[in-house]
């Protein structure tokens, strides 16, 4: 069972729509959404990657009260304390946030600042 963002996402991103990490230097593809949740296609080898739904679900909570807050993505098991990256590491190890922004961006749940470092916040209504 799907939740509101996921909701959101599914009606916004098609699997296999091309989409841009937000420094531009990358892009990637949602390869299918599951039960789950979605599977990204990340890199030049195209790398699986799930992403558990509730990851998504949680990005408004996560944001609400908060003003704009780092992307923060590290090639690390650990995020930057209070990123994205951080709060999505709770549920994968993989450094997604640089990756995964743009699909709610896509979605109007959230608004992504392209500017270094990048940085996102929650759009009114969520």
């Amino acid at each position: 069972m799907t939740g509101a963002v996921e909701d959101a996402v599914r009606a916004a991103v098609s699997p296999r729509d091309l989409l841009a990490t937000p420094s531009g230097r990358g892009q990637f593809t949602i390869a299918g959404y599951t039960a789950r949740g979605i599977v990204l296609l990340l890199g030049e080898k195209q790398h699986r990657t799930p992403l558990p739904g509730q990851a998504l679900e949680q990005v408004p909570d996560f944001l609400r009260g908060r003003g704009w807050v780092l992307i923060g993505s590290l090639y690390s098991t650990d995020g930057t304390p209070g990123s994205l990256d951080a709060h999505l590491k709770a549920s994968t190890k993989t450094a997604t946030a640089g990756w995964i922004a743009v699909v709610p961006e896509k979605a109007a749940v959230i608004t992504v600042d392209r500017t270094r470092p990048a940085r996102i916040k929650l759009r009114p209504g969520w």
